[in-house]
């Protein structure tokens, strides 16, 4: 493939809308500004398109464990003791809200100019707005969910949600914030919209398809608690060709297909963290959930010999996916069962999962005694399996709204000092709006915190 530059207007984000900067208005040498259709598909492939899942998503879980300085305010340790705002320095980038918003107005560029170009077939130039629509519906839906209370249908009219930035004018001004019911709907409709238009298969997996699409909508009708349309969504991800990953067969993390391969793989977002997961501590209540025999814990965990009981992520081989995947179709599969009070069928599902993830002699079906039960040894499988994969803090805000989700304790393993809390139906569960953000936008609403 060849190599381009493309010209991406960046800076209305990282400036936290500041409204000061302007298109360029010549073509630099070497320079190559989006103008035909082939332009905007490599856009597609490109670093700020691919890479979009916020390591924060990852900080503030109760799956994390690390011991930061007491003085530290760098963003990860603001996320992990769910302090008021992950970025409080006003003279920095918000890596969240400013990279995902990079990431959005890349795509309204893609969004208010595809359709316009004379190359290609009708068909591509509506893949390729499709695809883009897609992209920036995942992107807000992130920001929701770090920034938004949890969706609660009888306040997510009213409740804060995001700017709506569909302009790629950088003089515009700022949108003010829409409700979270207006987000969730706006999101919802750019992924509908978007099917007709999307492939059934692409030119890799960081690429949306029909099936990426079902898949985002049915974690975001999952988060938004309504079970109807995330068993449609679901099962219509489900339709989609792939096979399920022995972990008998392998012998180390780094040995599994690389992630933008692996047939359990739907749809691929990396990070522009290219560090995590790997070498991520686990909290205790994590790492104790899994049983004997079970292959997840042998070989994508490791103890140093010095602390035998404090576990560690290994990582993936390439870039780690924080987009959705197979099992976690599955999962959501189980949980809608169980809560329909379908008990057997739930625990079938997740004995189809579970069957390729023990050693053959460790293996023993799991059974529910009934409704509760069954929801409970679904979400404990769910933890398990989707282990800093990136949609533990969207389950434990939608946990919590429901009441099961438990006090998290940020504790040191060595002395067992107290260092922070996130208690059930907690601000905590909703960040500030980024310092800098602030700065630029006065007149923006802010969150209770």
């Amino acid at each position: 493939m060849r190599s381009i530059n493309i010209v991406f207007v960046l800076l209305l984000a990282t400036a936290g809308f500041s409204g000061c900067d302007k298109f360029l208005e010549v073509k630099p040498k070497g320079i190559v500004i989006p103008e035909k259709l082939s332009d905007y598909q490599l856009m597609l492939n490109s670093r700020p398109m691919t890479l979009t899942f916020p390591a924060a998503l990852l900080y503030c879980t109760d799956d994390y464990y690390e011991e930061f300085d007491d003085l530290s305010t760098v963003p990860a340790a603001n996320a992990y003791y769910w302090r008021p705002g992950i970025d409080q320095n006003e003279k920095e980038s918000p890596a969240a809200w400013g990279d995902l918003y990079n990431t959005i107005y890349n795509t309204n560029v893609i969004i208010n100019n595809a359709m316009a170009t004379t190359d290609g077939t009708p068909a591509a130039r509506a893949s390729t707005l499709a695809e883009a629509l897609v992209i920036r519906a995942d992107c807000y839906f992130m920001l929701l969910t770090l920034f938004a209370k949890a969706y609660n249908p009888a306040t997510a009219a009213n409740d804060p949600g995001l700017p709506l930035v569909r302009s790629t004018n950088v003089t515009d001004k700022t949108p003010p914030r829409s409700s979270v019911q207006t987000t969730l709907d706006t999101i919802i409709t750019n992924v509908t919209d978007a099917i007709a238009s999307l492939p059934l298969t692409n030119l890799n997996k960081y690429r949306p398809t029909k099936y990426a699409a079902y898949s985002l909508l049915s974690r975001i009708y999952l988060y938004m608690q309504d079970y109807d349309n995330t068993k449609k969504y679901t099962d219509l991800a489900l339709t989609a060709p792939h096979s399920m990953i022995n972990y008998n067969d392998y012998e180390d993390p780094y040995s599994f297909p690389p992630t933008d391969l692996s047939p359990e793989v739907l749809w691929q977002r990396g990070s522009p963290d290219y560090t995590i997961p790997s070498m991520m501590g686990m909290q205790h209540a994590l790492s104790n959930l899994y049983e004997a025999g079970d292959l997840r814990k042998l070989l994508l965990t490791y103890a140093l010999d010095d602390f035998p009981d404090d576990y560690y992520f290994s990582g993936s081989n390439g870039y780690a996916n924080f987009g959705t995947t197979f099992q976690e179709m599955y999962l959501t599969k189980a949980e809608v069962l169980a809560r329909a009070n379908q008990t057997e069928a739930a625990m079938n599902v997740i004995n189809e999962l579970r069957k390729y993830r023990f050693k053959p002699d460790a293996y023993t079906p799991i059974t529910a005694t009934g409704k509760e039960d069954a929801l409970k040894k679904v979400l404990e499988e769910r933890r398990r399996e989707l282990a800093f994969r990136g949609q533990r803090w969207m389950d434990m805000k939608r946990l919590d709204r429901e009441g099961r989700m438990p006090l998290v304790e940020r504790r040191v393993n060595s002395t067992g000092a107290l260092k922070g809390t996130l208690e059930p139906g907690s601000k905590k569960y909703v960040f500030q709006i980024p310092a800098r953000v602030q700065q630029f936008n006065p007149d923006m609403q802010l969150n209770d915190r």
